[in-house]
C-alpha cells in the first residue's frame, strides 16, 4: 500500500459504532426534508427544481471544503467521480419524482431495500457468496413492499391511483438502484483517495450535471407566486445535509451495508411521522385513512426487519 493510500486509509471509529451516528443523523433530517419536499411539490415546484438546488447547494459546500484542503486528485480520478455523480443525481431526481407522485410515507419505506441491493453488489464486486440471511432479508423486503403498496389508494380524502402507486414504488426502486451504485463506488474510491478530496471532485461533478435540468428548473418569480419559497429552502438544506452526513460516513469509514441499515429507518420514522403530523393536521399526509397507515407501519416494520436479518 502506498504512503497516500495508508494516510487515507478508512480508520474505523473506537468501538466500531460510532460512524453509525452520521447515517442515523441522515435517516431523520431525510424524513424532514421529504416532508417540505412534498409541500414544496404540492404548491406547483417541479421535481427537477429540488434535485437541482439540493445538488448545487452540495456542489458549492464541497467546493468550499476544497478551497480550504488546497489539494485535488489526478485526472485518473475524474472519469470515476463524474460516474458516481451521475448514479447520485439519477438517484436524487427518482427520489423527488417519486415523493410528487406519491406520499412520503408510501416512498421513503421502498428505499429501505437500498441495503439489500447494497448488499448484492457488494457480493458481486467482491465476489463473496450471499449469504442465507441476505436471501431471507431480500424476501421480508419484497413481502414489505407489496403490503406498503396494498395500503395505497385507501385514503378517504387524498385518494392514490393504483397507477401512481405503482409508478411511486417503480421511482423509488430505481433511486435505490442508483443510490446504491452511489454508494458502492464512493466507498471504494473514498477508500483510495481519500474522503474529502474525492467528495469534493465527486460533488463538484454532481452540481456541473444537475445544471442539465435547468430548462425545467422553476423560475424564481414562480416559486414566490406559489409560495413555495419557504418549503423549498427547507428541503433543499435538510435534504443537502442528510447527503453531507451519510456521504462522509460512506467515504470516510466504508461499511456500507451497516451505514445503510441504520439509514433504512427513514423508512419507519415517515410512517410515524405522517401519522403524528396527520393528528396536528399539518401534514399534506393529514387526510390518510387509518388503514393506509397501518398498512405502510407494517410494511415499514417488515422492511426494517429485513435490514436487520441482513446485518447478522
Amino acid at each position: 500500500m502506498s504512503k497516500e493510500q495508508e494516510q487515507f486509509e478508512i480508520h474505523p471509529d473506537l468501538d466500531g459504532s460510532l460512524h453509525l451516528l452520521f447515517p442515523l443523523l441522515s435517516s431523520l433530517l431525510f424524513v424532514w426534508g421529504a416532508i417540505f419536499a412534498k409541500q414544496s411539490a404540492l404548491r406547483g415546484t417541479s421535481p427537477y427544481t429540488n434535485t437541482m438546488l439540493s445538488n448545487v447547494t452540495l456542489a458549492l459546500f464541497w467546493a468550499g471544503v476544497g478551497l480550504v484542503r488546497g489539494d485535488g486528485l489526478p485526472m485518473t480520478a475524474w472519469g470515476p467521480a463524474a460516474a458516481i455523480a451521475f448514479a447520485f443525481v439519477v438517484g436524487q431526481l427518482c427520489t423527488y419524482l417519486a415523493f410528487q407522485l406519491g406520499d412520503v410515507s408510501l416512498a421513503t419505506p421502498i428505499f429501505g431495500v437500498k441495503i439489500i441491493i447494497v448488499a448484492f453488489l457488494s457480493a458481486a464486486f467482491t465476489e463473496s457468496a450471499i449469504t442465507a440471511q441476505t436471501w431471507i432479508a431480500a424476501v421480508l423486503a419484497a413481502i414489505g413492499i407489496g403490503v406498503v403498496q396494498a395500503g395505497s389508494g385507501s385514503s378517504a380524502r387524498h385518494p392514490l391511483t393504483a397507477g401512481r402507486a405503482t409508478l411511486t414504488v417503480v421511482l423509488a426502486l430505481l433511486a435505490a438502484t442508483a443510490l446504491s451504485l452511489f454508494d458502492i463506488g464512493l466507498q471504494h474510491y473514498g477508500r483510495t483517495h481519500g474522503a474529502e478530496r474525492f467528495l469534493t471532485l465527486m460533488f463538484i461533478f454532481t452540481g456541473v450535471i444537475s445544471c442539465g435540468l435547468l430548462p425545467w428548473v422553476d423560475h424564481p418569480v414562480q416559486i414566490v407566486r406559489i409560495h413555495a419559497v419557504r418549503p423549498l429552502t427547507l428541503a433543499t438544506l435538510l435534504m443537502a445535509a442528510q447527503a453531507i452526513s451519510i456521504s462522509y460516513a460512506l467515504g470516510r469509514f466504508g461499511d456500507a451495508t451497516r451505514v445503510n441499515i441504520v439509514y433504512s429507518l427513514r423508512g419507519l420514522w415517515s410512517v410515524l411521522l405522517a401519522w403524528l403530523l396527520g393528528r396536528l393536521a399539518v401534514s399534506p399526509e393529514g387526510s390518510l385513512s387509518p388503514r393506509t397507515l397501518f398498512f405502510r407501519l407494517i410494511g415499514a416494520i417488515l422492511l426494517l426487519v429485513s435490514v436487520i436479518v441482513a446485518l447478522n
